[in-house]
């Protein structure tokens, strides 16, 4: 009697474990804030010294166009607006990898989604605001936030005024290598990029510009500071872009320190985008958003039952419209993966 005692407590002990073990992940994310979600992390693991390379992104795709103004002929919030969110907002729920497209008109730098500079499209947001808005956040929030500055329209990389504006609101939130740095961007500790335990930095990347010291000294780094694998999906079908994702990430070699990116945009086509501007009813950025959206929970989690996701092997930028919350919490759920 004395042994069966024993045994049925060492089974209730064992359980017990293993129903914790379970539930760890799941309690672990739910006291993860999304404002601080990086620094949480870093806080939670200590002896990780967790990487870019170790977690999962959120980012927000032609993040500035959450307003519209100047507007094409044609142009409207169904064929043109791709976020929901303002940048403060954007950044309070977990956003941290931003795709931003300066234009320069009526003497000031806005955001833009068009088809090409001065094509068919809207302005966004102006820069002056949403930079305002991550000096906000960073002056309050120990996270790294990486602003991604490409389509250049009327500006470019070399404009004084534009390099100016940057350098005014951002200051000193600025990341700068002014030291080289043999260790691949990916792989550097956050809070060795971060610096500080009460505010944040933000890494600069320019399309078109040279990968050198003189630049990396003044805080302007080229795509190469994070190299990636995957493709973004040119389809207006679901169908096609999560086919073509998930194919993405399987053959994804992870033995580089490169990062997995997908890149979750439904893309409408010539004949959609159209039909916005005489349909009030037509497939607009949004719906299409909605349903690729609506996925990624499903999708992310087949692929760590198929064990394509695991710990050591995670994707690590995920770009979407209508960013907001849901995918942070996503991505939060697959570091914890990774890093439990």
């Amino acid at each position: 009697m004395k042994h069966f005692f024993y045994s049925v407590l060492c089974c209730l002990l064992i359980f017990s474990c293993k129903k914790d073990t379970g539930n760890n992940e799941r309690r672990a994310q739910n006291t993860i804030s999304t404002a601080t979600w990086m620094q949480d992390l870093i806080v939670a693991y200590p002896n990780k010294n967790v990487a870019l390379k170790d977690i999962m992104m959120p980012g927000a795709h032609d993040a500035g166009l959450y307003e519209l103004s100047s507007c094409t002929f044609g142009a409207n919030a169904c064929n043109t607006q791709t976020q929901r969110l303002s940048f403060e907002q954007q950044l309070l729920q977990g956003i941290r990898i931003f795709d931003v497209r300066p234009t320069y008109a009526n003497r000031k730098f806005f955001t833009e989604h068009a088809t090409s500079c001065e094509g068919l499209g809207c302005k966004g947001a102006l820069l002056e605001t949403t930079y305002k808005d991550v000096r906000k956040f960073l002056d309050t929030h120990a996270e790294l936030v990486i602003l991604e500055i490409s389509h250049y329209c009327k500006t470019s990389p070399s404009d004084t005024a534009l390099l100016n504006l940057t350098s005014r609101i951002l200051g000193d939130h600025i990341y700068k290598e002014e030291t080289p740095n043999t260790t691949p961007f990916t792989r550097r500790p956050l809070q060795d990029i971060i610096g500080s335990n009460t505010t944040g930095k933000v890494v600069l990347i320019y399309e078109g510009i040279a990968d050198n010291a003189e630049n990396r000294a003044k805080g302007m780094f080229a795509s190469t500071l994070l190299p990636r694998e995957g493709r973004w999906t040119n389809s207006h079908y679901l169908a096609d872009m999560l086919r073509d994702q998930v194919k993405e990430y399987n053959n994804f070699s992870n033995e580089s320190d490169k990062l997995f990116q997908f890149s979750w945009q439904i893309t409408q086509n010539e004949l959609q985008a159209i039909n916005c501007a005489l349909n009030p009813n037509a497939p607009s950025i949004q719906k299409c958003a909605d349903s690729a959206n609506a996925v990624i929970n499903t999708t992310l989690s087949q692929l760590i039952t198929d064990n394509e996701i695991r710990k050591g092997r995670i994707p690590n930028i995920i770009y979407l419209d209508y960013s907001a919350s849901f995918v942070t919490r996503e991505c939060i759920r697959i570091s914890l993966l990774n890093l439990e």
